[in-house]
């Protein structure tokens, strides 16, 4: 991750680009809305409008896999 602040626009494409794999076309207005709103944040704050781009971004959060145990590395397990 980058020490440079970039944008919520710049943060939103990275999130949608990382989610291709298990986003649908179901999701295409809330993702479409997450970009819109998101530009709009850049420009001017808005507290109810960045309420909305948080339960947007949360509701399609919630729409990943979970994660396959297969990946989680043993050694983690014998760690504290």
């Amino acid at each position: 991750m980058s020490t440079k602040p970039e944008s919520l626009s710049q943060a939103t494409e990275k999130f949608t680009k990382s989610a291709e794999s298990w986003l649908t076309d179901a999701d295409a207005p809330a993702v479409a809305s997450l970009r819109l709103m998101a530009k709009q944040l850049d420009k001017e704050y808005n507290a109810a409008l960045s309420n909305s781009y948080g339960l947007t971004y949360r509701s399609l959060l919630k729409r990943a896999p979970e994660e396959i145990e297969e990946e989680i590395d043993p050694l983690d397990e014998l760690i504290p």
